[in-house]
Protein backbone atom coordinates (compact mmCIF):
# COMPACT_ATOMS: atom_id res chain seq x y z
CA UNK A 1 0.00 0.00 0.00
CA UNK A 2 1.12 3.90 -0.60
CA UNK A 3 0.46 6.97 1.02
CA UNK A 4 0.33 10.07 -0.41
CA UNK A 5 0.80 12.41 2.43
CA UNK A 6 1.57 16.49 2.91
CA UNK A 7 3.14 18.25 5.46
CA UNK A 8 0.82 21.38 5.85
CA UNK A 9 1.45 24.15 7.79
CA UNK A 10 -0.83 25.04 10.73
CA UNK A 11 -3.73 27.13 9.15
CA UNK A 12 -3.44 29.55 11.94
CA UNK A 13 0.49 30.31 11.52
CA UNK A 14 0.50 31.18 7.69
CA UNK A 15 -0.26 34.09 5.32
CA UNK A 16 -0.30 34.98 1.71
CA UNK A 17 2.61 36.37 -0.30
CA UNK A 18 0.90 39.37 -1.54
CA UNK A 19 2.79 39.43 -4.46
CA UNK A 20 2.81 36.07 -5.86
CA UNK A 21 -0.80 34.77 -4.43
CA UNK A 22 0.92 31.99 -2.92
CA UNK A 23 1.08 30.50 0.29
CA UNK A 24 3.86 31.84 2.67
CA UNK A 25 4.85 29.06 4.54
CA UNK A 26 8.11 29.96 5.74
CA UNK A 27 6.79 30.67 9.43
CA UNK A 28 4.44 28.17 10.37
CA UNK A 29 4.67 25.16 12.01
CA UNK A 30 4.64 21.74 9.41
CA UNK A 31 1.62 19.66 10.60
CA UNK A 32 0.31 15.72 9.00
CA UNK A 33 -2.38 17.07 6.95
CA UNK A 34 -5.40 15.95 9.10
CA UNK A 35 -7.33 13.67 6.48
CA UNK A 36 -3.77 12.19 5.40
CA UNK A 37 -3.95 10.71 8.84
CA UNK A 38 -7.41 9.25 8.12
CA UNK A 39 -5.82 7.73 5.16
CA UNK A 40 -2.56 6.41 6.81
CA UNK A 41 -4.55 4.67 9.77
CA UNK A 42 -6.64 3.56 7.12
CA UNK A 43 -3.99 1.62 5.47
CA UNK A 44 -3.09 0.65 8.90
CA UNK A 45 -5.86 -1.10 9.34
CA UNK A 46 -5.67 -3.24 6.70
CA UNK A 47 -1.84 -4.08 7.34
CA UNK A 48 -3.08 -4.82 11.02
CA UNK A 49 -5.82 -7.91 9.14
CA UNK A 50 -4.03 -8.50 6.05
CA UNK A 51 -0.86 -7.83 6.25
CA UNK A 52 1.62 -6.04 3.78
CA UNK A 53 4.04 -3.42 3.66
CA UNK A 54 3.02 0.57 3.95
CA UNK A 55 5.21 3.44 1.87
CA UNK A 56 4.47 6.62 2.39
CA UNK A 57 5.20 9.30 -0.45
CA UNK A 58 5.22 12.82 0.29
CA UNK A 59 6.35 16.05 -1.84
CA UNK A 60 7.73 19.01 -0.57
CA UNK A 61 10.34 21.09 0.83
CA UNK A 62 13.31 18.91 3.22
CA UNK A 63 11.74 19.61 6.45
CA UNK A 64 8.76 17.57 5.42
CA UNK A 65 10.59 14.50 6.69
CA UNK A 66 9.63 14.79 10.20
CA UNK A 67 6.23 13.95 8.89
CA UNK A 68 7.29 11.28 7.15
CA UNK A 69 9.06 9.93 9.85
CA UNK A 70 5.46 10.71 11.84
CA UNK A 71 4.01 8.07 9.91
CA UNK A 72 6.94 5.64 9.88
CA UNK A 73 6.37 6.18 13.74
CA UNK A 74 3.11 4.91 13.61
CA UNK A 75 3.03 1.70 11.56
CA UNK A 76 4.57 2.57 7.69
CA UNK A 77 7.54 0.73 6.83
CA UNK A 78 9.36 2.87 4.07
CA UNK A 79 9.09 7.05 3.26
CA UNK A 80 10.17 8.85 0.48
CA UNK A 81 10.23 12.85 0.21
CA UNK A 82 10.10 14.41 -3.53
CA UNK A 83 11.98 16.96 -2.85
CA UNK A 84 13.58 19.60 -5.14
CA UNK A 85 13.17 23.37 -6.20
CA UNK A 86 12.15 22.64 -9.45
CA UNK A 87 8.88 21.28 -7.69
CA UNK A 88 8.55 24.47 -6.49
CA UNK A 89 4.85 26.29 -6.39
CA UNK A 90 3.17 23.32 -8.63
CA UNK A 91 -1.06 23.52 -8.73
CA UNK A 92 -2.71 20.47 -8.35
CA UNK A 93 -2.34 19.41 -12.15
CA UNK A 94 1.89 19.39 -11.66
CA UNK A 95 1.55 18.01 -8.68
CA UNK A 96 -0.26 14.66 -9.47
CA UNK A 97 1.81 14.19 -12.26
CA UNK A 98 4.97 14.20 -10.40
CA UNK A 99 3.71 11.79 -7.76
CA UNK A 100 2.27 9.37 -9.88
CA UNK A 101 5.92 9.34 -11.59
CA UNK A 102 7.25 8.45 -8.13
CA UNK A 103 4.18 5.82 -7.62
CA UNK A 104 5.50 4.48 -11.29
CA UNK A 105 9.00 4.15 -9.73
CA UNK A 106 8.11 2.34 -6.62
CA UNK A 107 6.63 -0.36 -8.98
CA UNK A 108 3.77 -2.84 -7.77
CA UNK A 109 1.33 -2.06 -5.31
CA UNK A 110 -2.36 -2.86 -4.36
CA UNK A 111 -4.16 0.45 -3.08
CA UNK A 112 -2.72 3.84 -2.67
CA UNK A 113 -4.83 6.10 0.60
CA UNK A 114 -4.82 9.22 0.68
CA UNK A 115 -6.63 11.95 2.09
CA UNK A 116 -9.99 13.72 0.90
CA UNK A 117 -8.45 17.28 0.47
CA UNK A 118 -5.38 19.41 2.31
CA UNK A 119 -6.08 22.03 5.13
CA UNK A 120 -3.96 24.86 3.06
CA UNK A 121 -5.97 24.57 -0.70
CA UNK A 122 -9.02 22.24 -0.29
CA UNK A 123 -9.49 20.89 -3.73
CA UNK A 124 -9.62 17.63 -3.23
CA UNK A 125 -7.82 16.99 -6.83
CA UNK A 126 -4.37 15.50 -6.26
CA UNK A 127 -5.44 11.58 -5.01
CA UNK A 128 -8.06 11.62 -8.36
CA UNK A 129 -5.31 13.41 -10.49
CA UNK A 130 -2.54 10.64 -9.31
CA UNK A 131 -5.55 7.66 -10.25
CA UNK A 132 -6.15 9.79 -13.62
CA UNK A 133 -2.68 9.92 -14.59
CA UNK A 134 -1.75 5.86 -13.75
CA UNK A 135 -5.36 5.06 -15.16
CA UNK A 136 -6.39 3.07 -12.16
CA UNK A 137 -9.69 3.03 -10.69
CA UNK A 138 -10.26 5.51 -7.74
CA UNK A 139 -12.86 5.09 -4.63
CA UNK A 140 -13.57 8.59 -2.94
CA UNK A 141 -14.87 9.75 0.30
CA UNK A 142 -14.86 6.63 1.96
CA UNK A 143 -15.28 6.44 6.14
CA UNK A 144 -14.42 2.86 5.91
CA UNK A 145 -12.32 -0.18 3.59
CA UNK A 146 -11.71 -3.58 4.02
CA UNK A 147 -10.51 -6.57 1.72
CA UNK A 148 -12.27 -9.64 0.87
CA UNK A 149 -11.94 -12.19 -0.90
CA UNK A 150 -9.19 -9.77 -2.93
CA UNK A 151 -11.63 -7.17 -3.25
CA UNK A 152 -11.25 -3.53 -1.69
CA UNK A 153 -14.96 -3.03 -0.40
CA UNK A 154 -15.01 0.58 0.58
CA UNK A 155 -17.94 2.60 2.33
CA UNK A 156 -18.66 6.19 0.54
CA UNK A 157 -20.11 8.46 2.59
CA UNK A 158 -22.62 10.91 -0.10
CA UNK A 159 -25.30 13.73 1.01
CA UNK A 160 -28.26 10.99 1.02
CA UNK A 161 -26.63 7.84 2.76
CA UNK A 162 -23.58 5.56 2.54
CA UNK A 163 -22.85 3.55 -0.94
CA UNK A 164 -21.38 0.38 -0.82
CA UNK A 165 -18.29 -0.04 -3.37
CA UNK A 166 -16.23 -3.00 -4.32
CA UNK A 167 -13.00 -2.88 -7.12
CA UNK A 168 -9.82 -5.15 -7.50
CA UNK A 169 -7.00 -3.63 -7.14
CA UNK A 170 -4.57 -1.88 -7.93
CA UNK A 171 -7.12 1.42 -6.93
CA UNK A 172 -6.75 4.83 -5.40
CA UNK A 173 -9.02 5.16 -2.28
CA UNK A 174 -9.71 8.79 -0.63
CA UNK A 175 -10.49 8.97 2.89
CA UNK A 176 -12.56 11.19 4.66
CA UNK A 177 -11.32 13.46 7.87
CA UNK A 178 -12.54 11.70 10.63
CA UNK A 179 -12.81 8.47 8.86
CA UNK A 180 -11.27 6.87 11.45
CA UNK A 181 -9.46 7.59 15.14
CA UNK A 182 -5.51 7.81 13.71
CA UNK A 183 -3.19 5.88 16.21
CA UNK A 184 -0.57 7.44 17.92
CA UNK A 185 3.32 6.83 16.74
CA UNK A 186 5.15 4.51 19.69
CA UNK A 187 8.11 5.07 20.59
CA UNK A 188 10.17 1.98 19.40
CA UNK A 189 8.65 2.34 15.69
CA UNK A 190 10.30 6.11 15.87
CA UNK A 191 13.62 5.14 16.68
CA UNK A 192 13.69 2.55 13.45
CA UNK A 193 12.08 5.09 11.27
CA UNK A 194 14.65 7.20 12.13
CA UNK A 195 17.35 4.83 11.80
CA UNK A 196 16.02 3.62 8.52
CA UNK A 197 16.10 7.34 7.34
CA UNK A 198 13.66 8.50 4.58
CA UNK A 199 15.04 8.16 0.65
CA UNK A 200 15.06 11.88 -1.13
CA UNK A 201 13.93 11.41 -5.43
CA UNK A 202 14.65 14.96 -7.02
CA UNK A 203 14.42 15.73 -10.10
CA UNK A 204 16.29 13.58 -11.91
CA UNK A 205 15.24 10.33 -9.49
CA UNK A 206 11.82 10.77 -11.64
CA UNK A 207 13.36 11.77 -15.09
CA UNK A 208 10.33 14.57 -15.82
CA UNK A 209 10.93 17.60 -17.92
CA UNK A 210 11.65 20.66 -16.06
CA UNK A 211 8.36 21.88 -17.96
CA UNK A 212 6.35 19.51 -16.94
CA UNK A 213 6.85 20.35 -13.34
CA UNK A 214 6.65 23.09 -10.72
CA UNK A 215 5.46 26.22 -11.43
CA UNK A 216 6.08 26.17 -15.54
CA UNK A 217 3.95 22.94 -15.60
CA UNK A 218 1.14 24.64 -13.35
CA UNK A 219 -1.56 25.96 -16.22
CA UNK A 220 -3.32 27.62 -13.38
CA UNK A 221 -2.55 31.09 -12.87
CA UNK A 222 -3.76 33.75 -9.70
CA UNK A 223 -4.86 36.66 -11.63
CA UNK A 224 -5.86 38.81 -8.38
CA UNK A 225 -6.41 37.69 -4.87
CA UNK A 226 -8.97 39.74 -2.74
CA UNK A 227 -9.37 39.69 0.87
CA UNK A 228 -13.09 40.53 1.77
CA UNK A 229 -13.63 43.13 4.53
CA UNK A 230 -14.82 41.57 7.81
CA UNK A 231 -18.46 42.23 8.46
CA UNK A 232 -18.83 44.62 12.02
CA UNK A 233 -21.38 43.08 13.92
CA UNK A 234 -23.35 45.65 16.77
CA UNK A 235 -25.47 44.33 19.45
CA UNK A 236 -27.40 45.84 22.28
CA UNK A 237 -29.51 45.10 24.82
CA UNK A 238 -33.16 44.61 24.57
CA UNK A 239 -35.77 45.25 27.33
CA UNK A 240 -38.57 42.85 27.68
CA UNK A 241 -41.12 45.15 26.45
CA UNK A 242 -39.31 46.65 23.39
CA UNK A 243 -39.34 42.74 21.79
CA UNK A 244 -42.99 43.88 20.02
CA UNK A 245 -41.52 46.59 18.86
CA UNK A 246 -37.93 45.02 17.44
CA UNK A 247 -39.90 42.32 15.78
CA UNK A 248 -41.87 44.84 13.78
CA UNK A 249 -38.56 46.56 12.35
CA UNK A 250 -37.47 43.22 11.60
CA UNK A 251 -40.38 42.23 9.30
CA UNK A 252 -40.49 45.58 7.87
CA UNK A 253 -36.97 45.07 7.12
CA UNK A 254 -37.46 41.30 5.65
CA UNK A 255 -34.89 39.87 8.03
CA UNK A 256 -37.35 37.59 9.42
CA UNK A 257 -41.17 36.41 8.52
CA UNK A 258 -44.20 36.13 11.01
CA UNK A 259 -46.13 33.14 11.10
CA UNK A 260 -48.64 34.65 8.52
CA UNK A 261 -46.29 35.00 6.19
CA UNK A 262 -44.56 31.92 6.09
Amino acid sequence: MIILMKQVPDAEEIFIDPVKFTLNRSQARGIINPSDENALEAALKIKDSEGGEITVISMGPPQAENAILECMGRGADRGILITDRVFAAADTYATSLTIAAAVKKVGDFDIIFAGESTTDSGTGHVGPGVAEFLGIDQVTYTVSSRIEAGMLIAERELEDGIEVVSTKPPVLVTVLINANLPRRSRLRLKIDAIKKGVEKWDHDSLNLPPEWVGIKGSPTLVGALKIPEERKRESRPIKLDEIPVLVQDLVKKGIIRTGDEA
